[in-house]
């Protein structure tokens, strides 16, 4: 953070010199504050998203239609901002256009909560025109002005104000919190991806469950009904698992599969219906040699977690470590015979019964039905070739 810190104000100096005022604003603020790690550094000024490209060498212009320049020191990113007001939002996410501002105070007011609309000089003089620095004193997040209109401009706000609660442990303030159930419908016209990623960062942080106990109170459940037994069932239990592990939970309890209208990769898919899968293969069972060799240790983990969240009881893990460790082999590759040396045991081309076999042989190595020796395995090769190739 000192780097960031410390670059930021070569920023801020150069844009003084050149006549202009600049300060560090919003989370940055709130973050050195609190005394937390931040590499999200925004600097807000009255220059012009022209004249800061001018002024800077090595620039990108990453928002300029809403007055944002990115400039490089060091390889280091810091997004400089022009002054602006908002015009009216788009699709309750962002402004159709904006104005740019020369007064501070117009940029702060349009921010969202009184803990981000914080500014401080390269002195660390801090402008405070909300209550920002009483409502961190206080764990308070409050939204600016009305907080129907907050929410209302840009309801992923309602998320962002949970997010916030996760990772610092603060609570809502009464006005604002019945704003966000007010709102909370708005949700359902927002992109997908735009909630996912809210999601995620709210299941990475430490104080995950004070977000889910709000999410429960404002009826989360009606606007994500996919989640609504599994934020039941996580928020009663000591276990932390993240967005994925959580969706699987979900998913299992619901008996439902993962919903077209959730836009996720194809990683994030598979890796989810992995979980469900080995949760439905255990569920009155134990981990077993063959989930641990097609999943992994490190899903199959995950999983368990999972599981101690269903009964804090029922955990596996050195089970499943014992089991892992034990394996003949973790990969096809190790296995003593391949395909090729298949077609030599028989001479056959027939690709199909190929494939059986060696999926045959693997599974019976991974059960320990076989060992994992060349001669042994070529033997019941021969014996699979002549049953299916006659």
């Amino acid at each position: 953070m000192d780097k960031f810190f410390s670059l930021g104000q070569v920023i801020i100096e150069k844009l003084h010199e050149s006549g202009y005022e600049a300060y560090f604003v919003g989370g940055f603020v709130r973050d050195y504050l609190l005394n937390l790690e931040s590499k999200d550094v925004d600097i807000t000024t009255n220059a012009l998203p022209e004249d800061v490209e001018k002024i800077f060498k090595n620039t990108k212009a990453t928002g300029k239609k809403y007055g944002t320049i990115s400039v490089f020191i060091d390889d280091l990113s810091f997004e400089v901002t022009t002054y602006r007001v908002d015009q009216k939002y788009l699709n309750h996410r962002k402004p159709e256009s904006v104005i740019f501002s020369h007064k501070l105070r117009e940029d702060l007011s349009r921010r969202d909560f009184t803990i981000n609309a914080l500014a401080m000089n390269g002195n660390l003089e801090i402008i405070d025109l909300f209550n920002g620095q009483k409502d961190l004193k206080n764990r308070v997040i409050r939204a600016i002005g009305n907080p129907n209109e907050r929410f209302k401009e840009d309801a992923l706000r309602i998320l962002r104000a949970l997010r916030f609660v996760s990772r610092l442990d603060f609570s809502i303030e009464e006005n604002t919190l019945l704003s966000m159930k007010n709102n909370l419908h708005l949700l359902n016209e927002l992109a997908n991806e735009r909630i996912l990623q809210e999601l995620e960062e709210i299941f990475e942080n430490s104080y995950d469950k004070s977000a889910v106990k709000y999410m429960m109170a404002l009826g989360f459940s009606d606007v994500l009904p996919d989640f609504s037994f599994g934020l039941e069932t996580y928020f009663k239990s000591e276990i932390k698992l993240n967005f994925k592990q959580i969706f699987a939970l979900s998913l299992f309890l619901q008996k439902k599969e993962i919903s077209d209208k959730w836009r996720l990769s194809n990683k994030d898919k598979l890796l989810i219906n992995k979980f469900v899968h080995i949760l439905n293969t255990i569920k009155n069972t134990h981990f077993n040699p063959l989930i641990l060799y097609k999943c992994g240790l490190e899903i199959s983990l995950q999983t368990n977690e999972i599981l101690r969240v269903l009964n804090e009881q029922n955990n596996q893990e050195d089970l499943i470590h014992k089991i892992y460790h034990e394996l003949p082999i973790k990969k096809r590759e190790e296995l003593e015979v391949n395909g090729h040396d298949i077609k030599g045991f028989k001479e056959i081309n027939n690709e199909e019964i190929i494939g059986k076999v060696i999926d045959e042989i693997e599974l019976q190595v991974v059960l320990g039905r076989l060992k994992n020796e060349k001669e042994v395995l070529k033997a019941y090769a021969i014996q699979l070739l002549e049953r299916l190739d006659g």
